[in-house]
This record gives C-alpha cells, sequence and structure tokens, in this order.
C-alpha cells in the first residue's frame, strides 16, 4: 500500500492536473493494483475542497526506498500495463475490484519500448510506445468517474479507416458499485497534424498580399486555390465518419430532443452576464440583444415540437488539432480523427438521441472563428503598433478612438479574415445549413463558450464571442447595416 502522505507532493505538482483536484485538502488510496513489481496503479480519492470524493488514477512507479513517482515514457517502468494490453488478462486489486485487460485480435505481436513523444498539454497521460516496429499511443485515462467511450467507439470502428486502429483497452471494477471504469487504451498512432496547421500556414501567409487595391473575396478566393481540394476531401471525410460512426453505433429509434434543448439553451441565455468583463458598453448590450433575437426566433420556428431530425452519434468535442491530415504524393490529404469523446453508446442507451453529428459541424466553425478572429486581432495589431485587446475590442464597436486610417486597416484585415473563414467553412462542409436544429446546437455552444470566459475572467476570448453573437442569422441585416 502507498501511504497517503506521499500522494499529495506526486499529485499537487502535476502539471495536469486541474485546480479543483489540486485544491483538494488531501488524498487518499481506496485501491490499487500492481502489473509489476515496481509499478502500481492506484486509484486515490480527493478529500476536501470543490472535487472532495472524485477519484484519480494514478500509474506510478515504487522506488526501493519506498518513495513515489510518476510513470514517465523514459523507461522500463509503465510498459508492464501495455505488455498486459497485449496479452489479455485480470488483475485483482487489494480491495476485491479488478482490472481487466482486453486485447484485440489484431493486437500487434512483438516486444514493446518507448520512443520519445512530447505530448504537450493534456489531461489525461499520454505515451508512444513501439510494438514490433510500429508505433501505438498508450493513453491512461486521470479522471475515471467521467464518462469515457473512447475504448468502445474505437472498438467498434476498427476497420473503417477513420480513426486509430484499436490494439486492447483496460478498465477498473469497483469493489464496492461493482461498476466498470475505462482507464486506459491502446492504439496505432496516426501519423498526421490537425487541420488547423495548413489553415493558419494559409492565412498567416495571406496577410503579404493584402492591399486595399485587391477586393479581399477575390484575393482569398485565389490564395485558399490550393487548398480547395484538400478540404473538400476532408469535409467528405467528416460525412463518412459521421456515417460509419451511426452504422457502427447503431440508427436512433427517436428524434432530437429539441425542445429539452431549446428549454436548456433559454436556461443559458437566463445566466448570462458579462457587465464584469472591460468589454465596449454598447457592443455588449448588442450583442445581448441579438443572443435574446436568435432565441426568440428559434422558439418561433421550433414551435410545439419536441424531436426534430437530425440525432446521431458524434465525435462529441472536435477541435481542429483532432481532425488530423497527412499529405499524400498528390498533395491530397489522408485524414483521420482522433481523441473521440462520443457522449452516450449504444443506440438503445440512456442519451443516445441527446447527441447529433450537426455539433460537430458547429465544433468546427467555432474553432474557426477563434482561430480567424485571433489571426485577425494580432495582424492588425502588428499594422498598428496597438495590442490585440485594442484591435479586438475594436473589431466589436468600430474602434472609436483610432484615426480614420487605422480604422479603416482594422476593419479590412477582420474583413478579409471574416471572408477568408467563410471560404474555409463552405469548402469544408458544404453550404451553410440554416436548419433550426443547427442554428440551435450553434447557440448553445457560442452560450456555453460566453459563459466559460466569463466564469474564467477571459474578456479577448469573450469579445470573439460577443462578435459572433452580432453576426447570428436573426442580426444580420443590423450587422450588415453596422459594417
Amino acid at each position: 500500500m502507498i501511504p497517503d502522505e506521499h500522494l499529495a507532493p506526486l499529485l499537487r505538482t502535476a502539471s495536469w492536473m486541474p485546480r479543483d483536484l489540486r485544491a483538494a485538502h488531501r488524498y487518499e488510496t481506496v485501491d490499487h493494483a500492481a502489473p509489476a513489481p515496481d509499478e502500481v496503479l492506484l486509484v486515490v480519492r480527493a478529500v476536501g475542497g470543490p472535487a472532495s470524493g472524485e477519484r484519480i488514477f494514478v500509474p506510478v512507479r515504487r522506488e526501493p526506498s519506498g518513495a513515489v513517482a510518476a510513470v514517465r515514457g523514459d523507461g522500463p517502468p509503465g510498459l508492464a500495463t501495455v505488455r498486459r494490453v497485449l496479452t489479455g488478462a485480470r488483475l485483482r486489486t487489494a480491495r476485491g475490484g479488478y482490472v481487466d485487460f482486453r486485447r484485440a485480435p489484431s493486437a500487434p505481436a512483438g516486444e514493446a519500448r518507448w520512443l520519445p513523444f512530447d505530448q504537450g498539454w493534456s489531461s489525461n497521460a499520454l505515451s508512444l510506445v513501439e510494438i514490433g516496429g510500429t508505433p501505438y499511443v498508450h493513453k491512461t485515462y486521470r479522471r475515471p468517474d467521467e464518462v469515457i467511450h473512447e475504448p468502445e467507439v474505437l472498438r467498434l470502428m476498427s476497420g473503417t479507416g477513420r480513426t486509430p486502429e484499436w490494439a486492447g483497452d483496460y478498465s477498473y471494477t469497483d469493489p464496492v458499485g461493482g461498476t466498470r471504469h475505462p482507464v486506459g487504451v491502446l492504439y496505432r498512432h496516426v501519423p498526421g497534424q490537425g487541420i488547423d496547421a495548413p489553415l493558419r500556414a494559409n492565412l498567416r501567409s495571406l496577410w503579404p498580399r493584402l492591399t486595399n487595391r485587391v477586393p479581399s473575396q477575390r484575393l482569398v478566393h485565389a490564395h485558399l486555390r490550393p487548398l480547395e481540394a484538400a478540404l473538400r476531401t476532408a469535409g467528405r471525410f467528416l460525412r463518412a465518419f459521421h456515417h460509419d460512426l451511426s452504422v457502427r453505433l447503431g440508427e436512433p429509434v427517436t428524434g432530437y430532443p429539441v425542445a429539452d434543448v431549446l428549454s436548456r439553451t433559454s436556461a443559458q441565455f437566463d445566466r448570462s452576464a458579462l457587465a464584469d468583463l472591460p468589454l465596449p458598453p454598447a457592443a455588449r448590450s448588442a450583442a445581448f440583444d441579438a443572443l435574446r433575437a436568435e432565441l426568440d426566433q428559434l422558439r418561433h420556428m421550433l414551435g410545439d415540437r419536441v424531436t426534430a431530425a437530425g440525432a446521431g452519434p458524434c465525435h462529441g468535442d472536435l477541435h481542429l488539432s483532432h481532425l488530423l491530415c497527412a499529405e499524400g504524393p498528390d498533395n491530397s490529404w489522408r485524414m483521420g480523427v482522433i481523441d473521440l469523446s462520443t457522449p452516450a453508446l449504444p443506440s438503445d442507451g440512456s442519451g443516445y438521441a441527446a447527441q447529433s453529428p450537426l455539433q460537430d459541424l458547429v465544433a468546427v466553425q467555432r474553432a474557426l472563428e477563434y482561430f480567424t478572429a485571433d489571426e485577425a486581432a494580432f495582424e492588425s495589431a502588428r499594422r498598428l503598433g496597438v495590442d490585440a485587446d485594442t484591435t479586438m475590442n475594436g473589431s466589436l464597436d468600430g474602434a472609436p478612438g483610432l484615426p480614420d486610417a487605422q480604422r479603416e486597416v482594422l476593419h479590412t484585415v477582420f474583413r478579409t479574415a471574416d471572408t477568408w473563414r467563410e471560404r474555409v467553412l463552405r469548402l469544408l462542409l458544404g453550404p451553410a445549413s440554416g436548419s433550426p436544429l443547427r442554428r440551435l446546437l450553434y447557440l448553445r455552444r457560442l452560450l456555453h463558450e460566453l459563459g466559460y470566459n466569463h466564469d474564467h475572467a477571459r474578456p479577448y476570448h469573450a469579445a470573439i464571442d460577443l462578435r459572433h453573437a452580432l453576426a447570428l442569422p436573426s442580426s444580420a441585416p443590423t450587422l450588415h447595416a453596422r459594417t
């Protein structure tokens, strides 16, 4: 057993620990298993603080002195878990629970060894392992009490080529409640980079060409032409991914619960408040008017409908970096998707209908809005010799404090960025859809992110939210009149 006094120094210094868990008064071991003499899989509970009672799954290395250290991808410790995944086994825990290791039929054979890997910041533990000459990613989930479906979705999607090839996973069964919690997965490493990388490179290479002599639409279309085929390929891939996901998980038998989501979105709006963030007051007021108008229009459009067409499984938290692309010999993109956060499965299970592929399209749209506005703010700030907060706020209220010539520069940069973003969206996702469900899901995500940015005192990002609130379909005529 690991002494509880050894846990706090280990956990409080971990870069991945979120603030709510870091604020615990202390930590206690509730269960453990040892896949090897020097390796221990700990289940730890936070005591006191905002996350009191939540469990943390922590693989550690036991030193000869009795001290413990985090398992890292720099030596043999930690590979015992990977080896157990490759053989499939059941490991009894100290308190009478189980850690079950599940091996894929196509799992690789051969000795496992660590490969150099910079995982960056992640809420999970990631390492790169070579098995039989092929690289695999070993992911450990640190918060087992959260809903985690990724290992099972990867298993179900095996053979489609849309997701990483599943090699196996492992789960912890609680000895008290008998509930099963996925805690780790092994899958083949997918080469490539997030689609945000080539898009960012394209947008940044556009700025030197931007002058007032060429209309922004003509400039943008010409500049994006080398990426047109690749972006259309990415869009077809995303549609095929959603189709395969629905086939492998099972088609839903009911429609999307639109009345419930509309009610929740109304409650989100009622809770929204940004009065204490330093944002242009008139623009903030106009943005909230636009949010209210969009909500009212959606109520009218959806009427008394309880459900609507459009339910189906989705990625669940699709960032641009999760949509991988690798350039082929003919400049085409080979696509893949990683880090699946599919909210619910199977198709007859609780919550399955309350998800939609449209959520992924909205997520891509919002991600593009954030990154494009951010790039425009920094480019206009560079040209004007001011900070990006000034240009971001200026994109909201027209920058009345700047001279006319500088305002024109700011408007030109942001207008061009908006034109670029709209063209990318059209190439990637097809013509804009005005379906009430997609608009509702967009509004809900916008309000969620607005609330997050308020609660975490991020006025710069909240300004991006307000900027796009002003561009909602119900307020488009007003926006065009202002610009």
